[in-house]
């Protein structure tokens, strides 16, 4: 079977698979649409509802959501305040939210509302974690005094866990949803593009609007259910090794076998090796490569021994030698952030390492503009002359575990942890 057939029935065995293990519990059978990015057959635009949520980074929360059953669609986006059209770095009073649509058959506004409370710290104000601000602020959007009186009776009952402090979610009634830019949509499945691969690539557009890339996302962030989240991996991980050993079985019977008559014809052709003349010789043949091989050994030992290891955070700005990242492949945001709202941001998420209120690798995962930030901003071990000189000499400075000031290099601001 050639190469490009078998990995498309194993994209396709893939999609099955894990279509199946997140729609099991659907009373609802949702086949999979001859495009993915459809809405479930079986279902209409007309009998699902929408809720709006703020709680934090959209990115995080429409993840939240996704993975549900019930759920078909997820939309970050913005609400809650008065401007016209928002964008990223320009949205006035609105607050980052995500827009769900369900099937109420499946899924109530009140089940929803568990969700919410408990994908955040409503007791935080104005922010969630390392994210301060009035974008991050917790809301509860409703469509009418139905809901209205659900979600006060939902915040009364989160309150009296605790009375030492004051829930700050404000309840208010859903004026317009602003749809956020295409690379906020999806974020955390983005991520991950063996996971954009098992769908197919989606379009933009149609990623948007996927029923199963708004679970895939869910998944990606490790939001789903336990038992749906392991099940899942169990699955791609069963269907990778089956395929590793297909194509390891494969290229063994695609090996050239040498019959005994070509092995004879060799053997014949082959010419005999000479014997050293004398033992002196092979002895000092021996040595040489020895010597040798010690002499590789030593520099490797020196080389390792100069090395430094570390992680770091960068935010790129305008003035940065390249204008795109992982997060923003069209530098729409970074070519219109500042270096002072750079150093800014920053400085800001350095303040919550430092005070314990976020974890380094955490934060380089979620906010850093370079590619290693899907590795907790590790960089792995590197030398002198590796890096910008700016960035190479506060490292050396550093001592394990320390963390530096501020570093501006040509690629932007940073902040460096040394870790080796």
């Amino acid at each position: 079977m050639a190469s490009a057939e078998r990995n498309l029935i194993l994209l396709k065995f893939l999609i099955f698979a894990v279509f199946s293990i997140l729609c099991a519990e659907n009373a609802v059978s949702i086949r999979i649409p001859d495009r993915i990015s459809n809405t479930p057959r079986e279902l209409s635009e007309q009998s699902l509802k929408t809720a709006v949520f703020a709680l934090g980074s959209f990115w995080r929360s429409e993840a939240a959501f996704g993975c549900l059953n019930g759920v078909v669609r997820t939309t970050s986006g913005y609400a809650g305040g008065s401007k016209i059209n928002p964008e990223y770095r320009s949205l006035g009073d609105h607050a980052e939210s995500v827009l769900v649509e369900y099937d109420p058959k499946e899924i109530n506004f009140r089940q929803l509302l568990e969700i919410f409370w408990s994908s955040h710290d409503p007791r935080q104000v104005f922010g969630q974690g390392p994210d301060v601000g009035n974008q991050y602020r917790s809301i509860i959007f409703t469509n009418g005094t139905e809901e209205a009186r659900l979600a006060a009776m939902s915040k009364e009952r989160e309150q009296t866990k605790s009375r030492s402090s004051i829930v700050t979610t404000q309840i208010q009634q859903l004026g317009s949803f602003y749809p956020a830019e295409p690379e906020h949509q999806k974020f955390e499945l983005k991520r991950h593009p063996f996971l954009l691969q098992l769908i197919g690539n989606l379009p933009e557009e149609e990623l948007e609007r996927s029923n199963l890339a708004a679970k895939l996302n869910g998944y990606a962030a490790e939001l789903c259910p336990p038992r749906i989240q392991k099940q899942i991996d169990a699955k791609i991980n069963e269907i990778i090794r089956k395929e590793a050993a297909k194509i390891d079985s494969d290229r063994k019977r695609k090996k050239p076998s040498i019959s005994s008559a070509d092995r004879t014809a060799s053997a014949a052709e082959k010419p005999k090796d000479k014997k050293p003349s004398t033992s002196t010789n092979h002895h000092h043949h021996h040595h040489h490569h020895h010597h040798h091989k010690k002499k590789s050994k030593m520099f490797s030992s020196s080389t390792a021994a100069n090395q430094v290891r570390a992680s770091h955070i960068l935010i790129k700005h305008q003035g940065s030698r390249r204008k795109a990242s992982w997060k923003d492949p069209e530098g729409r945001v970074i070519s219109n952030t500042t270096r002072d709202a750079a150093v800014s941001q920053l400085k800001a998420l350095r303040d919550d390492i430092v005070s314990g209120k976020a974890k380094f690798d955490e934060v380089a995962s979620r906010y850093s503009d370079c590619s290693s930030a899907k590795r907790g901003g590790d960089l792995g071990p590197f030398g002198r002359g590796q890096m910008q000189k700016p960035f190479e000499d506060a490292t050396y400075n550093l001592k394990d575990g320390e963390m530096s000031d501020i570093v501006d290099t040509d690629s932007g601001v940073h902040i460096i942890m040394r870790t080796g």
